[in-house]
């Protein structure tokens, strides 16, 4: 079988060992193998949106050694086919940009979730003050798809495999294997650091997807050992010891409530979470809402009047840093029988989650969470956890108004969180090849996988004359010019304000 490789992901140790674990494990099998890899030609990408030239010395040295270890055929990008400007229509609006085909493949949706990664904001304007970021993201997919066209036509692709997929450098390649119906893989971490996951012909962040690895994984399990496990999962997590996720508890004092929490009100816990990262997936968008605020202001509204109830949201953690439509409309809400906990602030979040008469998620993980330590938990819109009756998930405005105001609502059985528990935590493959100490810490053939090695330094002479490229990218992307602290940080940042 001939199998591509698309290698653009070399900045991150991790990733990096997952492809050279999965390139190890084809070539064992005889495949003939490809790798294609950036050489600098992208105009951003999603590890590296600054075209940070350190960064993309780096990420090549990674990429063709992964090549030269296996006996890959090494391609690379050609600058060429990337256009200097974008000679289309701008889209108006974030719906018109989701939409933007060339050449039969759609390449919006990706530029659409780079620009809101970046941003770290729904509200994109790409004919107004984002209209120079949506035109580089744009360009950038024109001419990486251009690119994947003219590979396909030369190696005839039988399998191709990539990292994630939902951005503008690598959103059309999926789109491209589907107009010519190549399958395709998206790779992944797995449940911890130790795992990795395929998606067959989808992204991580397909739903459908998910669910069908939970049920597989779940029946192929001992019930018992499964359900051991999910428990423990959920228990760490509270204390903030899990593996498979960022925790927030740090900032946070045990037990901590708001001052004003009054348990003969009716409080319902409304826990909101950042939007950036889904907004442009297709099956995640939901005919109840556009953005949670949407229905935050609703109910504000419809229960300004009802002294007897008490609503609390919860900006989640992550949010901290962010400045955006969301946290300013956020910040914004007042009312009397309203509190508004700040994503910095060191309230409790499972104190409040356990004494809330009724909590309310947008796709969280806090939903499920909230059903295992007994409170009834209403979910209004997608997540993973849909359809495993383990929240209630109301059909529309009215069901959820009646949900969230009933009194001593009960919660959903703890039995039915089980499954996504165990999934969240155990999911995916396991490294036979590669080893992984930490994100930032793996190994292939015994090597260390480092930054600075001689064909990396080689690499970062070659793109010394790029320099004016990457600062004119570092403005595009961040708003203002580049520092010399940052001179030798690979990863992209969160856009300043605007």
């Amino acid at each position: 079988m001939s199998t591509l490789f698309v290698s653009l992901q070399g900045i991150s140790p991790m990733h990096q060992a997952t492809e050279a674990e999965l390139m190890h494990a084809h070539a064992e099998r005889g495949d003939r193998l490809y790798l294609l890899h950036c050489n600098a030609c992208l105009l951003t990408c999603s590890l590296n949106s600054t075209h940070n030239i350190l960064g993309c010395a780096v990420c090549d040295a990674r990429a063709t050694y992964s090549a030269s270890r296996v006996g890959a055929t090494a391609l690379q990008l050609d600058t060429s086919l990337f256009p200097e400007r974008y000679s289309g229509q701008m889209p108006s609006d974030f719906d018109e940009l989701m939409e933007v085909e060339y050449e039969g493949v759609n390449i919006g949706r990706g530029a659409a979730s780079s620009t809101v990664s970046i941003l770290r904001d729904y509200a994109v304007e790409p004919t107004g003050k984002h209209r120079e970021l949506v035109e580089l993201q744009l360009r950038n997919a024109i001419g990486a798809l251009r690119n994947y066209q003219q590979v396909f036509a030369a190696v005839k692709p039988e399998r191709v495999i990539v990292f994630n997929g939902r951005h503008s450098e690598l959103w059309p390649l999926l789109g491209l294997c589907r107009q010519q119906q190549i399958p395709f893989a998206t790779h992944e971490r797995g449940g911890s650091d130790q795992l990795y996951q395929l998606f067959e012909d989808s992204l991580p962040h397909s739903i459908a997807t998910r669910q069908r690895l939970m049920r597989e994984l779940w029946e192929s399990t001992d019930e018992a050992r499964a359900r051991a496990a999910a428990t423990d999962w959920y228990e760490a997590k509270r204390r903030g010891q899990n593996r498979d996720d960022r925790s927030y508890l740090d900032h946070q004092q045990a037990g901590t409530l708001p001052a004003q929490w009054d348990a003969d009100k009716h409080n319902i816990a409304i826990f909101v979470s950042s939007e950036d990262e889904m907004q442009a997936i297709k099956e995640w968008v939901t005919p109840l809402f556009r953005q949670q605020n949407e229905v935050i202001l609703r109910l504000l509204a419809d229960l300004r009047d009802r002294t007897d109830i008490h609503l609390y949201i919860r900006m989640h953690p992550n949010l901290r840093p962010v400045d955006n439509q969301q946290t300013r409309e956020l910040y914004g809400m007042e009312q009397a029988n309203l509190t508004v906990i700040g994503p910095g602030e060191a309230f409790d979040t499972y104190a409040v989650l356990e004494v809330a008469d009724v909590a309310l998620s947008f796709a969280s993980s806090v939903g499920v969470e909230a059903t295992f330590w007994g409170t009834a938990s209403v979910l209004y819109g997608r997540a993973f956890y849909e359809g495993e009756d383990a929240v209630y998930e109301p059909r529309n405005y009215s069901e959820l108004l009646e949900l969230l105001t009933t009194p001593a609502l009960p919660a959903k059985s703890r039995e039915n969180v089980l499954r996504y528990g165990y999934f969240v935590s155990h999911f995916g493959i396991p490294y036979t090849f590669a080893r992984i100490v930490d994100t930032k810490t793996a190994f292939i053939d015994g090597r260390q996988i480092r930054r600075l090695t001689p064909r990396a330094l080689l690499n970062l002479l070659r793109y010394l004359p790029q320099l004016p490229r990457w600062l004119r990218t570092h403005r595009t992307i961040t708003g203002r010019g580049l520092r010399l602290s940052e001179l030798g940080k690979l990863y992209s940042h969160l856009r300043e304000k605007s």
